[in-house]
């Protein structure tokens, strides 16, 4: 099992590593404005996304939708070099796509594989498949950077949900982190301080609130006892 487990690290680093290339070939120009932010470099690398084609963009969803089906690779470091190449609202659209598919693929290959001891035995899992609202439970999983988007996916097997109830979970769920992680990605590359203390507000935010939901959540189960 040991050995089967460093193959998939190795095969998961060779994918990040190829897409990392590909990415890197097709959109060099704007790495190097982003590397070197200042006004004009803005209007340079707001002309040279303009004559993207459709292909290009379609290859940044395809990027992120399976660097979000891995888990541990750089999936938000794509995200926000969306936002700051394509803006908060081009960005959060491509990043909001690529992370439903990627997810959505996920859930097939759980299906397909089923659902280990391993995630079984975790307190996260534990949590949101105990949740009175699976649904609201499985919106609140995909909206926290430090679940992974494997084990939410686990909890939706188990969980039985509908197709329509977990798109409309994977929807809601990947929505802000999506606009975050775009949001972020221009203000950093425009170097407006003042948005990047709000996004990272809010990243720290989203962490602290579930870590309080569960806190109260354990303590109305201990008064039934």
């Amino acid at each position: 099992m040991q050995t089967n487990s460093k193959k998939q690290i190795l095969i998961n680093t060779i994918i990040v590593l190829i897409l990392g290339l590909v990415l890197v070939k097709v959109y060099w120009p704007e790495l190097v404005l982003l590397f070197h932010p200042s006004a004009v470099h803005q209007a340079q690398l707001i002309s040279i996304v303009h004559h993207h084609q459709i292909m290009d963009i379609i290859l940044l969803i395809t990027v992120i939708a399976v660097l979000c089906s891995i888990p541990g690779a750089p999936n938000s470091v794509v995200c926000i070099f969306t936002g700051a190449c394509f803006g908060p609202l081009g960005g959060f659209l491509i990043n909001w796509c690529g992370n439903i598919l990627g997810n959505g693929f996920v859930l097939t290959l759980v299906h397909h594989s089923g659902v280990t001891d391993r995630f079984r035995h975790r307190r996260a899992f534990t949590y949101l498949s105990r949740q009175r609202y699976p649904l609201l439970g499985l919106v609140m999983g995909f909206s926290v950077p430090v679940i992974p988007n494997l084990l939410v996916n686990c909890v939706a097997t188990v969980l039985k949900i509908s197709k329509r109830n977990y798109f409309l979970a994977v929807s809601l769920g990947t929505l802000p982190i999506a606009f975050l992680y775009a949001y972020g990605g221009h203000a950093l590359f425009s170097l407006d301080i003042k948005k990047l203390i709000l996004v990272i507000t809010i990243f720290i935010l989203l962490c602290v609130l579930y870590g309080l939901i569960k806190i109260l959540r354990k303590k109305q189960v201990q008064k039934r006892w």
